[in-house]
Formats: structure tokens, C-alpha cells, sequence
């Protein structure tokens, strides 16, 4: 969730906004932080109806707490349903006069007690969704049984662990059951099953369903035996090497299969005849001709996850098809490979091909089509010659790349990614002809990288907005000549460089996220105050120790990350909180695995500064004490590295007993003892 804290002022200004639109905002927000806008008069009554528009009826009311962490706030609440007691709800409606449109019960108790106490919300309310567990007692089973009989009905209706057969009446929708003994899964009106099937009994191997379905998934850990309703749209089978058999006609409403199935050899083993199939997902089959699926003319989503490439599938047919993805694939023995060329589908609008045993084949194998905008590549030898002219987003993972003067991005191209092991530009002509459209730059070498020098400044597109380098060893002059500064960028990543001192000049006023990690960096400018949007700052892994104070924005700056830069002191990097007009700023700053920093200057900075949130690692027992009375300061553990030498305790404390707000008055004492 974007939103993680409470700006009072804002949320009453909304009050002038067509409630509509409030509405809309309020959707966004954390569903534990609405409580607190019921204090906002002029969005009071829209808020309670958020709030009662979509509950989940609990017995005891668990809610997320603010986090005073600048940047939390509430962002560790991701509840989708407002949890309510059937009595504050009671109350509830009866205060604003708001009925539930949606209500979530997730115990037989909680359904009886609605039935007996407030019937009609199972009437009125658009949409009742229930979750039961059958193995909670005896009574559970009882009650479900009771209120199959009532005239209620569920729109969503989930089953674990019933063990006593059951026979589910017309009450719902979209049905889930999982481990439940049925009589039978013909359930009249349901549209959508989604059933687990474990158990080793005697129930019969033969599966009907209600013609009425449209959507069927099924788990099985046994054989069984299928009979397809013919409305199905959609058929998702998984299991694992249990023989599966389907009866059907020809299925001219299927649009969408999914098949985990290590038992399938062929497409033609299902049986299914899907003449209008769209979207066909296959998963761990052990298939190896695939030629079965050459009918499928108005395929236009193909999916292969854990198996076999189909070599020379596409040359032919598949004219709607536009997404082909591989996953885990590999290739079969093959002749004269290299001089083989892989053809795809005329219409192919995206190619991924990932974490796959292509480490043979090389790219210029394959032909694209002039149609293709996406392309995702992994574990190939990649040659830049065949990239596409189209192609709006590249993303191509290889070991080794060398890029040389020729090297362009497609005129297209939107997002451009290369990551690779050992990466090798040995010409940056590219940077000097970037595509108008493009918007974000990634390049990234694992293990070794190498940037040949820049000699002019770079002009950056007015749509670029992201870049990303790592492992390139840039200094000082080629960070210079990439005329940051200059572009609109708004997050800049760079790691591995040799920069030593660092100007703040070189970056644009737009950035909102900087992160400059093990650039060699020893000297900082005094002043960040020029990037007025920052708000995120990582400038870890760098040599920090004897720096000055230096100024941040701290009217956009949230977070500062400082973590193994062997610092000294923390103060140098809050001397801007202490200023009047930056009172109120909050910030949070992780500095761990710096086993130097004193331990006076954690606690003095922390007792001036209120809105001062503190990580670092658990290298004193004093600040380990005083972080568990705490809600501003964290000692994590982290790994020590044998090669760093240890602080002393002197260096680090020095037997100042100076008091914190942060303490308790037990630590207090014990420090007072020493």
C-alpha cells in the first residue's frame, strides 16, 4: 500500500471533492487505518461506509498499529476485508445507517450466530462469502448441514476437511473444496469448482459436475475419471503422475486450460477437443511431439513450464497466437542444430524464454517477427545483430555479452535490461543514440563489468525516468559525463565505482530515489538540500568515517541508508533535523554492520531528535536493552565478518552514564553501576 500515514489536513480538504472520489481514494488506504478518518468530519460518513462496505465478521477485533517508522506507517496492514464483531456491526449500521454490501464468515459459529441474531444481513447484503473448516468439531458439520437447508445463499463458499460424505444443495456460486467427501460434485447452479481431492477411500474414480459449470480447477492425488459439463470456459488440472481420463464432446466454449500433469506423453492423450481454445498452459508434461496442438488456429497464449522445446512447431500455423513463454525448458537432441532456424508465429507480440537449458543456442537462431514488442531472454548467447526493430521492452539475462561501436538499442524500445556475468562495452556510442521513447535503462554485470570511456555528455531522452548500473567501476569523470544532472531521471541506481568525493550537483532536481552503493565514496558535498524531491537515499558499502555534517532535504527525505560505510557518528547526517523548520521531519536510517559508530552519538542523537528512527546491528548491550523500551531504535542481528577488527568498549561507550528518553529506568541503573 502507497499510503502508510495520516496527513489530518489532507484528508479533511478531501471533504471537498465529489464523494465519489473520495470513495475511490478511501479504497486505497490501509483497511486498519480507517478508523482514524471517522475524526474527519467532513468525510465522517463516506468513510463509514467504506468500512462497513466489505467486512469480515470475527470474534476478537486484531488490527495493524501505526508504525512511527518513517515510510511504515501502516504499510504492514494488507487486510482486504474490515474485521468487525456482529455486534459492532450491529451498531455500526444502526449509527450510519450503511448496510454491507459484502460479509465474510469464517467459522459455522459465526454463521449461526448471524442466523439467529441478524438474519437479514444474510439477505440484504449483496454478496455473503463463507470458509469453513470441518474439522473443528462435531457441531461444525451440524451447523453447515442446518443452514443447507435455509433458504440463504453464499456467492463464495469454501469447505476444508469434512470428512463425513456431503451433498452441497443450489447456495453458491463459486465453490471450493478442499479434502471434503461428497456424494457427489453435481452442484446445481455453481459456475466455478475448485476442488482438492486426497483422500484414498472407496468414493468412485468417475467425476460429474453440473452443467451449469463454467470454471473447473481440480487438485487429485489419485486416478480418476472426468466427464467435462460442455459449458466449461475454463479447465485447470493438476496432479502428478495419476492417470487422468476425460469424457466429452467437442468443447467449443473452453477458452483457458491449464495442464500440471508429469503423466501426459501427448496432447492428444487428454481426449479434449478445445477448437476455440485462447490460452494453453503446460506444466511438467513429458511430451515431445507436439503436433497435436497445431489445431488449436485461434491459440493466442502458450505457456510451457518444465519441458521439452517444440522444435518446428511454429513454423506453421497459429495465426492468432501473440505470447509464447518457456520456462525450465530444454531442448532435445537435435542435428546440425546451429544451422537450424527457429521460427515463430507470424502475429507474436511477446517472447519469454526463461531459466532454460539454452546455453547452446544462440540467438541469431531465432526468427522474429516484425510484430514482436516484448522480449525476455534467459540463459542464451545473445547477439545484439538480431534484435528487432519493434521491440518496446528487452530483457535479456546471459553470461557473457560484448557489445561493440555498432551497438544500438532499437528505435522502439521503451525498458532495455541486460544483465549478464561478464559484461563489455567497448564503445559508448549507444549511450549517444538513445530511443525518444525509451524510459528505463538497466545494465547490470554479476561479476565483471567494464564501460569504455565516455567522451562526450549524454543527452538523456525527456521520457527517461529509471537507470540502473552496476559493477562498471565508474569515477568521478565518466559519472560527470553521464550529465545526470541534466535528465529527468527519477530513481538512479549505480554500484561499483571509484568516485572518492562526491558532488551533489550531479544529479537532477527530480530524483526522488538515489542509490550510490560501493562507489568508492570517502567525501560527501556538504549539502544534499538542492535535490528537493529526494526522498530515498543509499549511498551503503562506502567509506564514510571521518566525513563533516552534511545537509539533507528533510522535507522530502524519508529514508537514508548508511549501512557498512564504517561510520564514526550518526550525527553528521541529522544536522538538518535539528534546524526549526525541519521539527516535525521524520526520518529513517539504517546503518548496520558499521561496528565503529559510537554508541554516545546513537543515544544523544536519538534523545534531540524525535522524529530520528535508528537501525543498526546488535554490536552493544546497552543499545540492545534500550531498543526492546524502544519504538525508535532496532538492533538486528547481522553476520560479523571475521576480517573487520572489533571495537573496543571504551571507544565505543566510554563510561558516559549521559541519560536517553530512549532508556528505561532499569537500564538506567545499570548503567550507573559500571
Amino acid at each position: 500500500m502507497v499510503i502508510t500515514s495520516i496527513d489530518t489536513d489532507l484528508f479533511i480538504n478531501l471533504g471537498e471533492l465529489p464523494s465519489e472520489v473520495i470513495a475511490l481514494i478511501l479504497v486505497l488506504l490501509p483497511k486498519c487505518m480507517l478508523p482514524e478518518l471517522l475524526y474527519c468530519l467532513p468525510i465522517r460518513k463516506i468513510v463509514a461506509s467504506n468500512i462497513l462496505s466489505n467486512v469480515n465478521i470475527i470474534d476478537e477485533i486484531r488490527r495493524h498499529k501505526f508504525s512511527d517508522m518513517p515510510g511504515d506507517g501502516y504499510s504492514e496492514c494488507v487486510c482486504e476485508q474490515f474485521e468487525l464483531t456482529l455486534s459492532n456491526l450491529k451498531q455500526g449500521i444502526c449509527q450510519w445507517n450503511v448496510f454491507p454490501r459484502c460479509v465474510h464468515l469464517n467459522h459455522t459459529n459465526q454463521l449461526e450466530n448471524v442466523r439467529d441474531e441478524y438474519p437479514e444481513l444474510l439477505v440484504d447484503a449483496q454478496s455473503i462469502n463463507g470458509s469453513f473448516l470441518g474439522n473443528e468439531d462435531q457441531s461444525s458439520e451440524e451447523s453447515l448441514r442446518g443452514f443447507f437447508t435455509s433458504k440463504f445463499k453464499f456467492d463464495s463458499l469454501t469447505l476444508s476437511y469434512f470428512r463425513n460424505p456431503l451433498t452441497i444443495p443450489p447456495i453458491a456460486t463459486n465453490v471450493t473444496l478442499k479434502n471434503v467427501r461428497m456424494n457427489n460434485y453435481v452442484i446445481p447452479g455453481v459456475k466455478k469448482l475448485d476442488i482438492s481431492v486426497c483422500f484414498d477411500n472407496d468414493e468412485s474414480h468417475l467425476y460429474m459436475f453440473s452443467p451449469d459449470l463454467e470454471d473447473l480447477r481440480i487438485y487429485t492425488e489419485r486416478s480418476m475419471q472426468v466427464i467435462l459439463p460442455p459449458n466449461l470456459r475454463k479447465l485447470a488440472i493438476v496432479t502428478e503422475s495419476y492417470p487422468i481420463s476425460f469424457i466429452s464432446e467437442e468443447m467449443v466454449n473452453l477458452k483457458h486450460l491449464s495442464l500440471l500433469w508429469p503423466g501426459m506423453s501427448s496432447f492428444e492423450q487428454t481426449g479434449i477437443e478445445a477448437p476455440n481454445l485462447e490460452t494453453l498452459i503446460l506444466e511438467s508434461i513429458n511430451v515431445a511431439d507436439f503436433t497435436g496442438l497445431q489445431n488449436l488456429e485461434h491459440l493466442k497464449q502458450l505457456e510451457v513450464v518444465q519441458s521439452i522445446f517444440p522444435i518446428g512447431l511454429f513454423n506453421e500455423g497459429f495465426p492468432e497466437l501473440e505470447m509464447l513463454s518457456f520456462s525450465d525448458c530444454i531442448f532435445p537432441d537435435f542435428e546440425d542444430f546451429n544451422n537450424s532456424s527457429l521460427i515463430f508465429s507470424s502475429n507474436l507480440k511477446e517472447l519469454r524464454i526463461k531459466n532454460s537449458g539454452f546455453s547452446s543456442v544462440h540467438f541469431s537462431n531465432f526468427v522474429q517477427p516484425p510484430t514482436l514488442k516484448i522480449l525476455d531472454l534467459d540463459s542464451l548467447s545473445f547477439n545484439y545483430e538480431h534484435l528487432g526493430e519493434n521491440l518496446q521492452y528487452i530483457h535479456v539475462r546471459a553470461s557473457k555479452a560484448t557489445l561493440k561501436s555498432d551497438f544500438r538499442i532499437p528505435p522502439m524500445t521503451e525498458k532495455f535490461t541486460l544483465n549478464a556475468s561478464y559484461l563489455t562495452f567497448e564503445s559508448m556510442d549507444f549511450m549517444y543514440h538513445l530511443p525518444t521513447n525509451l524510459a528505463s535503462l538497466h545494465l547490470s554485470a554479476k561479476r565483471s563489468g567494464k564501460l569504455y570511456p565516455i567522451t562526450q555528455m549524454v543527452e538523456w531522452p525527456s521520457k527517461m525516468s529509471e537507470i540502473n548500473f552496476k559493477n562498471f567501476n565508474i569515477d568521478y569523470f565518466k559519472l560527470k559525463q553521464l550529465n545526470l544532472n541534466e535528465s529527468g531521471l527519477t530513481k538512479i541506481y549505480i554500484s561499483g565505482g571509484d568516485v572518492k568525493k562526491l558532488d551533489a550537483g550531479l544529479f537532477p532536481v527530480s530524483v526522488k530515489d538515489l542509490s550510490l552503493t560501493e562507489m568508492g565514496i570517502q567525501q560527501l558535498p556538504d549539502s544534499f538540500e538542492n535535490l528537493e524531491n529526494l526522498q530515498k537515499l543509499d549511498l551503503s558499502g562506502n567509506q564514510l568515517r571521518d566525513i563533516g555534517p552534511v545537509k539533507l532535504p528533510m522535507a522530502s527525505l524519508q529514508y537514508l541508508d548508511v549501512s557498512q560505510c564504517n561510520l564514526r557518528l550518526i550525527s553528521p547526517f541529522v544536522v538538518s533535523m535539528l534546524e526549526e523548520k525541519n521539527k516535525n521531519a521524520k526520518l529513517r536510517v539504517y546503518a548496520i554492520d558499521n561496528v565503529n559508530v559510537s554508541v554516545i552519538d546513537i543515544r544523544r542523537v536519538l534523545k534531540a531528535i524525535k522524529g530520528l528512527s535508528l537501525v543498526v546491528s546488535k554490536f552493544d548491550k546497552t543499545l540492545t536493552e534500550i531498543s526492546k523500551h524502544s519504538s525508535r531504535l532496532h538492533c538486528q542481528y547481522t553476520h560479523v565478518d571475521p576480517r573487520i577488527k572489533q571495537p573496543e568498549i571504551d571507544d565505543l561507550y566510554n563510561g558516559s552514564d549521559s541519560g536517553s528518553d530512549e532508556e528505561s529506568s532499569v537500564t538506567k541503573n545499570k548503567r550507573r553501576k559500571i
